[in-house]
């Protein structure tokens, strides 16, 4: 029976990438009396993985170990593995989270005990590190990220916030059979055709299968949310939740915010802001036009116009940055952020993303189809024979 010892920080992803590469038997959640940093993010790792069946009923368990001394930390594993039980053969030690204290002294550990450990780079390459002979020898191998695409988003998103709880999953979208049958290139031409003549009346319902677990208030900038979620589904992605309710804790009643679309992909999380026109300048664009049908010349007025328009200008960005600031926040550090817009972002808004890349992407509406194939693809696993020349070139002693 393969047991996973794995040190937990408050970045979920790498240890539930490496429990789905790995499928052990057990998994023994190793984290410190930090609340915050480590111990929360433990418990709802292992609420996470007795509700997945990833691993066997009842297989994950909580461990406790400092995150201060060093000689501690080993004498608290070698008590774990004489209370266990765990032969050296017979287990494995992630020591990607963690602070660098504990990563440090179980490493040391895991050496002197004989033990497998392995560390997972960004990239999802596995380093591991093999006591042998005297001596700790290397090799990497690289994880199918894709394997955890079935693992239910707003569970994951649960599982990394921590403070913040999900009152409502809002919608779940996947493909009827008329979504299935459609082709890819209809809904390019129909977004592009939408985006030419300045029209918002997308409507893709049609090709969706929709369950709600609530009531949800039709907004404007429900069909380009409605668009966005068939093209991912037709790219592959197998579920996106719609309208996902946000709060900072269970004892406060009021929301925090809404995400427009989220789902998972590739090992990550993905967040979707969708905008199909900015609010500012969409009112002053009605008020010219009122203006012009009741035969104001707005040449006289253009002063107080431009005022306006400042003024709904400095608005809309402020706006556009708490967005953007809060779907960098919630893809966490394996995560990725999609601001889908009609128009060009203002400077400051295009500033905070590009501060923010490779974590915040901005996608204009007429280019959704051709941007986010090649997004999702970018998260394809290398192709086989690349993946054997990278690990020959680190089959090696560190």
């Amino acid at each position: 029976m393969t047991t996973l010892l794995t040190l937990v920080s408050k970045q979920v992803w790498p240890q539930i990438l490496a429990v789905v590469h790995l499928r052990p038997q057990r998994v023994i959640l190793l984290h410190s009396e930090d609340s915050v940093e480590s111990k929360g993010p433990a418990q709802r790792l292992k609420r996470f993985f007795d509700d997945s069946a990833l691993i066997p009923p009842n297989s994950a368990q909580l461990a406790l170990v400092s995150d201060t001394e060093f000689s501690r930390i080993e004498q608290q594993l070698d008590e774990l593995q004489l209370r266990e039980k765990l032969h050296h053969d017979a287990c494995l030690l992630n020591i990607t989270g963690g602070n660098k204290l504990m990563a440090t002294a179980a490493f040391r550990w895991c050496a002197r005990r004989s033990v497998r450990a392995f560390y997972l780079e960004r990239r999802n390459q596995v380093t591991w590190f093999e006591p042998r002979d005297g001596d700790i020898h290397t090799r990497t191998e690289f994880l199918d990220a894709h394997l955890t695409d079935q693992l239910d988003p707003v569970g994951l998103l649960i599982c990394q916030l921590g403070s913040a709880v999900v009152p409502s999953r809002g919608e779940r979208l996947t493909l009827n059979p008329a979504g299935q049958n459609g082709r890819l290139e209809d809904v390019q031409s129909h977004l592009k055709r939408a985006f030419q003549a300045r029209d918002s009346r997308l409507d893709f319902r049609k090709w969706l299968q929709i369950q709600r677990e609530r009531t949800i208030e039709e907004r404007e900038g429900d069909p380009l949310e409605y668009a966005v979620a068939v093209v991912l589904l037709k790219l592959g992605v197998p579920r996106v939740y719609r309208s996902v309710e946000l709060k900072p804790t269970e004892a406060i009643r009021f929301t925090e915010g809404e995400l427009d679309l989220v789902f998972n992909w590739g090992g990550r999380l993905w967040v979707v802001d969708c905008k199909d026109k900015a609010a500012g300048k969409l009112k002053l664009d009605n008020l010219k036009t009122a203006l012009l049908k009741e035969g104001v010349n707005l040449a006289k007025v253009e002063k107080h116009l431009a005022v306006l328009e400042r003024d709904l200008g400095d608005k809309d960005i402020k706006v556009l940055r708490e967005d953007l600031q809060q779907v960098a926040e919630v893809g966490g550090l394996l995560g990725n952020a999609l601001a889908i817009r009609s128009d060009e972002l203002p400077p400051q808004a295009a500033e905070f993303v590009r501060t923010h890349r490779p974590h915040v992407e901005v996608i204009y509406k007429n280019e959704l189809v051709t941007r986010l194939r090649a997004l999702l693809r970018g998260n394809e696993p290398a192709s086989r024979d690349s993946l054997s020349e990278l690990a020959a070139q680190h089959n090696k002693k560190p």
